[in-house]
């Protein structure tokens, strides 16, 4: 069923998916209170944050999250991370930015994490290539747009040097090549504040995050299953990997080990991101969806997965169908 719907792209996963993006990021995401945790963002509260035409948001939100989705499926298939025309990295990863509640709004995590996508892309692309000047430009380029958009995501940055490491032969050149490309944006922005002395957008607020108040926020009872159940699919999916890790083609294993780095990196993002939980997760999900998507592929016992598939979508639904008050 959910396997066989997803296990190779075609139309009706497509459809499926785009439907289901316009089902929640819409439908619910209009009826849903939303968690308000942007106060140490200030680049995004000034230029997107006004942006408050309903139902015209959610719309443009929902085709966001379509268009990652679509963008992470390419990625994984194309970089030959999973060998055949999966669609099951799309699924999962709209599944997992989809599974908290009072999170299905544009928020400056989502909106940089766009920008993350296209900087682990544009890294894996660098293995064997010829000329990676280019690339390397645009990937400490995206990065430091990303921490801009969402100050926290500062300490992904070194994902730039981590994958010239991995993938290419970095050269002098490319390390200063990765530097200019990573303070262009900021000076950019410094002089833009120079120039138009814009309230709220000092150089301090960036920072602010890392003195922030304490997060109030309780667990309800789903919360607290979703974060077992998600936990446990996690260990499940990684010792899974790492036991087919030596099985696999070099870029493919160059690319799990690169990404086992954004977990890493994770761990300490985590500490010092004071937003809520469903958003902290979502830069999780980037890996996560395509660590998953390796075992749902792989494994074999297709009942097993169904009903796996099965308990994450009614858990989606009961989450965001059920709203504490």
């Amino acid at each position: 069923m959910i396997v066989n719907l997803f296990r190779h792209t075609q139309a009706v996963s497509i459809i499926s998916l785009l439907a289901l993006c316009i089902f929640f990021w819409v439908g619910l995401a209009m009826h849903e209170v939303s968690i308000n945790d942007s106060s140490w963002n200030p680049l995004f509260n000034a230029l997107i944050n006004p942006i408050n035409i309903h139902p015209l948001k959610e719309i443009l939100t929902a085709f966001l999250v379509f268009w990652q989705c679509l963008y992470i499926n390419k990625m994984v298939v194309a970089q030959k991370i999973i060998s055949t025309n999966s669609f099951y990295p799309a699924l999962f990863y709209f599944i997992l930015i989809s599974f908290w509640p009072g999170t299905l709004t544009l928020s400056s995590e989502l909106l940089a994490a766009s920008f993350i996508l296209i900087a682990l892309n544009k890294t894996i692309r660098t293995y064997l290539a010829l000329n990676t000047y280019s690339k390397i430009f645009k990937i400490g380029f995206s990065l430091s747009i990303a921490s801009l958009i969402h100050p926290p995501f500062f300490l992904f940055i070194p994902l730039t040097w981590i994958g010239m490491s991995i993938f290419s032969q970095g050269e002098m050149r490319h390390w200063i090549l990765s530097l200019l490309a990573i303070i262009s944006p900021w000076i950019i922005l410094i002089s833009f504040i120079c120039y138009f002395n814009i309230p709220g957008l000092q150089y301090d607020m960036f920072f602010r995050f890392l003195l922030p108040g304490n997060q109030s926020i309780e667990f309800n009872l789903i919360n607290r299953i979703n974060l077992i159940l998600l936990g446990g699919l996690f260990l499940i999916s990684m010792i899974e990997l790492l036991h087919s890790l030596n099985r696999k083609n070099i870029k493919a294993r160059k690319s799990y080990i690169f990404l086992l780095w954004v977990v890493v990196i994770f761990s300490v993002y985590n500490y010092i991101n004071p937003s809520y939980i469903g958003r902290k997760l979502l830069i999780l999900s980037i890996p996560f969806s395509i660590i998953l998507s390796n075992y749902f592929y792989y494994n074999k016992k297709s009942n097993w997965l169904n009903f796996v598939g099965i308990v994450l979508l009614s858990c989606l639904f009961i989450t965001h169908l059920y709203l504490p008050s």
